[in-house]
């Protein structure tokens, strides 16, 4: 029998071992997007990780229990994600250090879409929570329980949750990664997640938890053009042909129960696809929703909105409000976040049709926005792809 060379049976070992959805060097860790820390290989329940995203192609899980430990931070955010269709594209949980950096302070749920974070419009009860000061300056041990729509995250031994997400974004079955966010250091410190174990067999129940609802007068239903690169958080002074003439596809969208229409999982990252998460974003996208409102009689009604990161607001095809509502805005404290609508302008309808367009730019951790009116008497809407 012939000898094989040597070199041919390491490119043989390497090609199987990517087939197998592993990297070179970590082991059953997948590698292609992450930076580990030198000296240190992956086990397949340690690793110390100094930037991006690392998985675990052979732990996947829809249901059950993701359980592990989390080292003092050293650098910026960190999390465990999961149900991962993609190294860009899952659900995670992650953490963030104290002022001083000396122990996990905060931790929050977010979907990730395309590569892109969405911070900015989940947030606040069922999102975020406090993590215990006394649980500091040890290794976190955290628990993560998944039963369909819902997630309960309990931390150290408490049998309480200490944050209940009332409705994941993903129920499909995905692999386990874990993420950290760049540093700040010229040589960034790892940070180091251990003790990693997923249980597909802990049959949970985990109890409903009441999300926000929204107003009555919210508009809920629009049409959406795809995303359009964009030079900069600026909407345009004048509607593109496409828009005035309704042309391309429009595709339908209804908000969720907050009134939020996160265009994110509408239509992909505002930067176009990513691999995996460019933190601070890979540039600006635009993207227009169009709803015609049809009233009864001549008047006028206070419309009110929120955003990020930009917008504009154009009636009958002329631009009435431009805004902004990033990290740097006016809006000091609020860093971007689609909460509860703060921009109103007066709206002028016409009896019959009025066509209203919102142009809405982003860039990173979030790309969404709510609107609603003061009153919908003698008001109906209309959302057809044809020419407004």
């Amino acid at each position: 029998m012939p000898r094989i060379p040597r070199s041919l049976t390491l490119l043989a070992l390497l090609a199987a071992s990517i087939a197998r959805g592993q990297s070179p060097g970590g082991g059953v860790w997948n590698l292609d997007h992450a930076k580990v820390a030198d000296g240190s290989p992956p086990r397949p329940n340690h690793i110390a990780l100094v930037t991006g995203m690392a998985t675990r192609p052979d732990l996947r899980i829809r249901n059950g229990v993701v359980e592990f430990d989390l080292a003092p931070p050293a650098e910026r955010f960190a999390g465990v994600a999961f149900r991962m269709r993609s190294s860009a594209d899952y659900e995670i949980v992650y953490f963030r250090p104290s002022d001083d950096g000396t122990r996990w302070a905060a931790m929050q749920y977010q979907p990730v879409f395309q590569g892109e974070t969405t911070w900015q419009l989940y947030h606040g009860a069922g999102y975020e929570a406090p993590v215990p000061a006394s649980l500091g300056g040890k290794d976190l041990h955290v628990r993560i329980l998944l039963a369909g729509s819902r997630a309960d995250v309990l931390l150290g031994d408490d049998t309480v949750p200490a944050l209940r997400v009332p409705r994941l974004l993903t129920e499909s079955e995905g692999e386990v990664g874990f993420w950290v966010a760049p540093g700040t250091h010229a040589t960034p410190s790892p940070t180091v997640m251990h003790n990693l174990r997923v249980d597909r067999d802990a049959r949970l129940t985990l109890a409903a938890v009441a999300s926000a609802s929204r107003d009555a007068t919210q508009l809920t239903e629009w049409l959406l053009s795809s995303r359009v690169p964009n030079d900069s958080i600026v909407p345009p002074a004048e509607l593109p042909a496409f828009v005035l003439r309704g042309t391309g596809k429009w595709i339908p969208a209804e908000a969720e129960p907050s009134g939020l229409i996160n265009l994110n999982r509408q239509l992909g990252n505002a930067a176009g696809p990513q691999t995996s998460n460019v933190f601070g974003g890979a540039g600006w996208g635009i993207a227009y929703a169009r709803v015609r409102i049809v009233s009864d009689r001549a008047q006028t009604r206070r419309l009110s909105f929120s955003y990020s990161d930009g917008i504009g607001v154009y009636v009958n095809g002329k631009r009435v409000f431009v805004g902004r509502n990033d990290i740097d805005s006016r809006y000091v404290g609020y860093l971007g976040i689609v909460g509860r609508e703060v921009d109103a302008i007066d709206l002028p309808l016409k009896r019959g049709a009025t066509d209203l367009v919102l142009a809405v730019t982003d860039k990173a951790f979030g790309w969404g926005f709510r609107a609603r009116l003061d009153s919908l008497s003698g008001i109906r809407f209309e959302t057809t792809s044809g020419s407004p």
